[in-house]
C-alpha cells in the first residue's frame, strides 16, 4: 500500500511538472501528448485524495440535470 502511493506521487509529480514545463514549449517525445499528462495528473491526484477535476472546466464531475416534468395526457389537434 505505501509503495503503491509512493508510485502513484511519483506520477502525480512528474506528470504535474510535464504539464507545467514541457506542455506549453514544443513537444520533445511526440506520443506523449499534454492530454495524456492530464488524465495521469487527474487520476493520480484523485488516488491521492484530491479533486483536482473542480478546476478544470471541461472534467467536471458531471452535469446536474433540471429535474423532468410528468407526463401529461395532453391531445394535440393537427
Amino acid at each position: 500500500m505505501v509503495m503503491k502511493r509512493f508510485i502513484v506521487w511519483i506520477f502525480a509529480i512528474l506528470s504535474g511538472l510535464y504539464l507545467l514545463t514541457v506542455g506549453p514549449m514544443f513537444d520533445p517525445i511526440p506520443f506523449i501528448d499534454e492530454a495524456i499528462m492530464l488524465a495521469i495528473f487527474v487520476k493520480s491526484t484523485a488516488y491521492l485524495g484530491f479533486d483536482v477535476r473542480k478546476f478544470i472546466p471541461f472534467l467536471s464531475k458531471g452535469r446536474k440535470q433540471a429535474p423532468q416534468t410528468k407526463a401529461r395526457d395532453v391531445t394535440v389537434d393537427v
